[in-house]
Order: structure tokens, then C-alpha cells, then sequence
């Protein structure tokens, strides 16, 4: 009896002895938890450990306020999608082999959410190669926020994670007095950290940017990334790849911002800037005032003419038939000439609206020909006078198209950019583009950009409503207006263009916030303004300004054609008159040869 009752005491001390040796770990960790739960709230503590450790010293370990989720690598939890974003996670390590199994669920869990605060806690003191492999680990997560606990002899270490410029860490010496933060506030200098970037391989030309910065780009907006590496201590490098259709995990940034496709405008909505949000249109050739050639095409002369020389006609054989009727019918001889039909001057006066003399002799029929003739004259030379003043007063304007049923029927062929190409197939509604984008051709951008600036008026363009911006200034600095807007082609609106960044990237975040920032500055849109500079100088064009004047008074040079109406019937006046000589000879020997018979009279009919 009195053996049994040593047993119990000896397991009673062992225990009292294996409380008060475990109860400064718990009591450490309880308070370093509480400490960070007060500069910033944990509303979510997610411990992790290995599901064959059975024995973790932390894993009944319970703090006060803070829910705890307790899963193993095998279990499948999205805290950013369940849980609020507020939350930390406690890993127990007890073997560092299950190092990586552990910290790659963990980044799984979260969803590659960067700033989580991450604690590990470990056995013994932590040795430098094993810091090695969970900085290289850190790095591959992207993990900007840990610090690893070492429990050795009841003594405690800490390292913490220094992200920037290449993960390390760093030992805190005195672990109970802790100062600063616990976790590395979110930094805004990445201390010379390397960021590597794709540039847009089809386009030959760069554009100049800050004399320190050695790094070639494409596009206006990529300036932006050169400032931001400027103000971040970030040091760009290239990326050398041929396909840039394929992700490459090893590019931070693609340069040339792209539009976000409608499935993953949910998923990155967070870093959405609202000064980004542009259209994609098509653009048209302008309506420009018609010339005066183009003025009397508009008039169809030739109709006219039609109209003129069948009336004529009409007058003609209606007056020859009175006047043969009417001297048939008075017993008196006639006699009509071949010139008569092709030279009647009171049909032209007629039809000129102009007075023409009568004899008093006439007849009531051709009185009342002539009545109807001078009517029609009249009638004719009004309505043709207010048509050409209305024309030649105010020139009428080519109207541009204004709707996509208007450039289906235009017969324009309408110019994308292949980077695009893709965008468009995908994103637009198929029955849109078979109905109105059917007649769509994809270039490069450099024959894409020669094309827009040829100004070539049988061709459309598809453009980004803020590049439209620039060209459109580019137009008035050379005073050339050759394509234009119009409000009702627009294929998409008000569509965010971002940059492609890999899943959970550390620059994501700092990106949105210096964009937002730089975008309130109004820089951007200075150097929007100076686009076409850089479009005359990487093009290696020479385009003249026009300095023709819009509106230019009357002059003599614009009668040049008046000249050629007169030349044109004067040299039509000497053939008739060459041909009425030739005529009247004729005649006249006729007539000496056959003498007229006695008594009878000649009338000529006029």
C-alpha cells in the first residue's frame, strides 16, 4: 500500500515538474500573440501542423479571444474566400523535413495573400541552413511577414524574415523586449530588389525615358514603371521571350497594360484603377466639304444634259411641224435647211429662261409653243439656278459614319492591332463581330501606326479611347483632320487596362496605390500630350503642316473653270460658223444652176 502511494506522488511531481517547465513556453507564445493581436487584429488564428505530429507542444494550446481553425496539410481551407482577411497563422514544426509541405498548404490556404503573418515554431534553435530553406520557401510564396520561433532549454529565439532585396533573416536579440513591431511593417523600398519585365517584342521602336534608368519602352504608360522603380529603389531587368502570349512564372511585369477580360475582372477587381478604365472604338474618316468638281458630280450634270437635249429635241420638231403644217395648209411653198434643227435659238433661249423675239405674223399654235416653251424655261432655269447657288453658297459636307449598320455598308475596311486580335475574339459577343466586324485586318503595330498616319480615308481603325487622345492631338499640331470619333462605334466601354503580374505579387498592391497617386498628379496626361513627338521621331517621318485655312474668301483661280466653258464655245461658235460658210456657198452654186421656176415663192423656214 504505502508503494502505491510513493507511485501516485511521484507522477504527481513529475507532472507539477513538467507544468511549470512547459507553462513559460505557452505563457511566451500567449503573449507575443497578444502583442501582435494588439497592433493589428487577429480575427482568425489558422494553426497548421503536420497530420503525423501528434505530439506538438502548441496544439491544445488555446488564447484567449481569438477563434482558432486547427488543420493539417491534408485539409483544403480558403481563408480569403471564408474568413476575414484580419487573420495570422501559427505552423508547428516539428520535424524540418515537413518544412515544405507545411509552408506550401499554408500559401494554398491563404491564396498567395503576402502580408499574412506567419509564425513558425520550431524545436531547438533554428540553424542557419534550415533559415536558408524556409527564406528560399518564403521567396517562392512570396511571404513578406514571418518570423520563426526556436524553443531550446527553455530559452527562446526569434528570427525574423527581411524580405527585400533577397529574403533573409534576422535574429532578434532580446526576445522579451521587443521595441518595434514584431512582423517588418510593409515597406516602400525594396532596397535595389530586382524586378524583371517583359517588354512587347513586336514593336521596333522605343520611346526615351529618364536619362538614370537604362531600360527601353514601348509605350506611354510604361513610364509609369520606370518612375515607380525610380521612387522604389527597384532595379528593372529584361526578360528575353519570344511568345509573350504564354505566362512565364519568371516575369514580374509585362509591360504594355492590357484589358482585363470580363472572368478575371472578379479576381483582380482590388487593384482596379479608375483612372485606367478606357474604351475600345473604331475611328473614321472625317466628313470633309465637298471640292467644285465634286459639287457638279453631285449636280449629275449628265442627266441634266439628257433632260436638256430631249426637251430641245421636243421644241424642235414640234415648231417644224406647226410651221409645215401651217404653210401646207396655205398653199405656200417651204423650204427647211439642214442647220435649222441643230441651231434654233429660240429653243436654247427657252430653255435659258431668257427673252427671244417673235414676229408678228405667227400663228396661235406656235404662239402657244412658244407660251409652253417659255414656262418650262422659266421653271427650269429657277430650279436649276437655286440648286447650284444652294450648292456653291454653303459646299456640303461627305457625312462620316456614325453607326456600325453605317460601316457595314461603307465597304470601309476596318485596322485592328494583333494585340488585340485575341481580346476581341474572345471577349466580344460572336454574332457582333460576324454582323459588324467582319471586315476586320490585324497588323503589327508598326505597320499598324504607318497605316493610321498614311491617312489612308478607305480604311477604319480600332483604337484605345486614351491613344485615340494622343493621335487626335497628333492631328492638330500638323492641322490635318483626317479621322475622327463617333459615339455610337464603340466596341466596349469603360474596361480597366492593367499590367499582367504573376498570382500574389508583391509589386501588385504598391503598383495600384503609386498609379492612383501619379494619375491624381496629371502627369500622364502631360506626356499623352507630347505622344506625337515621340510618334515623328521613332517613325522617321517627315509630315508637312497644313497651313491652309479652313474658310478662304472667292478669288479668280477659283473662276479658272469659266474659261474653259468660254474657250469651249467660242471654238464651238467658229466650227458652226466654218460650217454655215461652207453652207451658204453651197447653196449658192445650186441655185445659180437650177433657176427658179416663175411665180413662185420661197419661204425659208427660220
Amino acid at each position: 500500500m504505502f508503494g502505491k502511494i510513493k507511485v501516485v506522488l511521484i507522477l504527481l511531481l513529475a507532472q507539477a515538474v513538467s507544468g511549470k517547465t512547459e507553462q513559460p513556453q505557452m505563457t511566451f507564445l500567449t503573449n507575443l500573440i497578444q502583442r501582435i493581436h494588439k497592433e493589428k487584429p487577429i480575427q482568425t488564428l489558422l494553426m497548421l501542423q503536420h497530420h503525423q505530429d501528434k505530439d506538438c507542444s502548441i496544439q491544445d494550446w488555446n488564447p484567449d479571444g481569438i477563434p482558432i481553425l486547427r488543420v493539417n496539410e491534408l485539409i483544403e481551407i480558403d481563408l480569403r474566400m471564408h474568413f476575414n482577411h484580419m487573420s495570422a497563422a501559427l505552423v508547428c514544426l516539428e520535424e524540418p523535413s515537413h518544412m515544405s509541405l507545411l509552408l506550401d498548404a499554408l500559401a494554398k490556404s491563404f491564396d498567395h495573400l503576402r502580408y499574412v503573418r506567419i509564425i513558425l515554431w520550431t524545436q531547438g534553435n533554428p540553424a542557419e541552413e534550415f533559415l536558408k530553406q524556409i527564406s528560399d520557401k518564403a521567396e517562392e510564396h512570396k511571404f513578406l511577414r514571418m518570423i520563426v520561433l526556436g524553443l531550446h532549454q527553455s530559452v527562446e529565439t526569434m528570427h525574423r524574415l527581411k524580405p527585400f532585396p533577397s529574403p533573409r533573416f534576422e535574429r532578434i536579440e532580446t526576445v522579451s523586449f521587443i521595441k518595434e513591431s514584431v512582423f517588418a511593417r510593409p515597406t516602400l523600398n525594396f532596397q535595389g530588389k530586382t524586378a524583371t519585365l517583359l517588354k512587347n517584342l513586336n514593336i521596333p521602336f522605343t520611346i526615351k525615358n529618364a536619362p538614370t534608368v537604362d531600360f527601353p519602352i514601348t509605350q506611354i504608360e510604361d513610364m509609369q514603371i520606370i518612375e515607380f522603380a525610380l521612387k522604389y529603389n527597384l532595379t528593372l531587368s529584361r526578360a528575353q521571350k519570344m511568345d509573350s502570349n504564354v505566362p512565364d512564372p519568371y516575369v514580374d511585369i509585362e509591360l504594355n497594360p492590357h484589358f482585363v477580360s470580363k472572368s478575371d475582372l472578379l479576381q483582380r477587381v482590388e487593384s482596379v484603377n479608375a483612372f485606367t478604365l478606357s474604351s475600345l472604338m473604331v475611328v473614321v474618316p472625317c466628313g470633309k466639304e465637298r471640292s467644285i468638281a465634286k459639287v457638279y458630280r453631285k449636280l449629275d450634270l449628265r442627266t441634266w444634259l439628257l433632260y436638256i437635249l430631249s426637251v430641245y429635241a421636243t421644241f424642235v420638231v414640234a415648231e417644224t411641224v406647226i410651221m409645215v403644217a401651217t404653210h401646207r395648209i396655205s398653199g405656200r411653198s417651204y423650204r427647211l435647211t439642214n442647220l435649222n434643227p441643230c441651231v434654233n435659238m429660240r429653243a436654247f433661249r427657252a430653255i435659258l429662261g431668257l427673252p427671244f423675239p417673235i414676229g408678228p405674223r405667227l400663228t396661235v399654235s406656235l404662239r402657244l409653243l412658244f407660251l409652253a416653251m417659255i414656262l418650262f424655261g422659266m421653271i427650269f432655269s429657277t430650279f436649276f439656278s437655286c440648286k447650284l447657288s444652294s450648292l456653291l453658297t454653303k459646299l456640303p459636307l461627305q457625312p462620316q459614319v456614325e453607326s456600325f449598320e453605317q460601316l457595314r455598308t461603307s465597304g470601309l475596311t476596318v485596322i485592328g492591332l494583333s494585340t488585340i486580335q485575341s481580346f476581341i475574339e474572345n471577349e466580344i459577343d460572336e454574332e457582333f463581330t460576324r454582323r459588324y466586324l467582319s471586315n476586320v485586318k490585324y497588323l503589327d503595330p508598326l505597320k499598324y501606326a504607318d497605316a493610321l498616319i498614311a491617312g489612308n480615308t478607305s480604311l477604319a481603325f480600332i483604337v484605345v479611347r486614351d491613344s485615340w487622345k494622343g493621335f487626335e492631338r497628333f492631328q492638330q499640331i500638323i492641322g490635318r483632320k483626317i479621322f475622327c470619333e463617333s459615339k455610337n462605334l464603340s466596341i466596349i466601354q469603360n474596361l480597366p487596362k492593367m499590367y499582367k503580374m504573376q498570382k500574389g505579387s508583391i509589386y501588385k498592391w504598391h503598383l495600384t496605390k503609386f498609379f492612383m497617386t501619379f494619375f491624381e498628379s496629371g502627369i500622364p496626361s502631360y506626356w499623352k500630350s507630347t505622344f506625337h513627338y515621340n510618334i515623328r521621331e521613332r517613325l522617321n517621318v517627315t509630315i508637312p503642316r497644313n497651313l491652309k485655312p479652313d474658310f478662304v474668301p472667292l478669288s479668280l483661280h477659283h473662276l479658272k473653270w469659266l474659261g474653259w466653258v468660254l474657250g469651249c464655245g467660242y471654238g464651238l461658235a467658229t466650227v458652226v460658223f466654218l460650217v454655215e460658210v461652207y453652207m451658204g456657198n453651197r447653196k449658192r452654186k445650186v441655185e445659180s444652176k437650177v433657176p427658179a421656176p416663175p411665180g413662185s415663192s420661197e419661204i425659208d423656214a427660220v
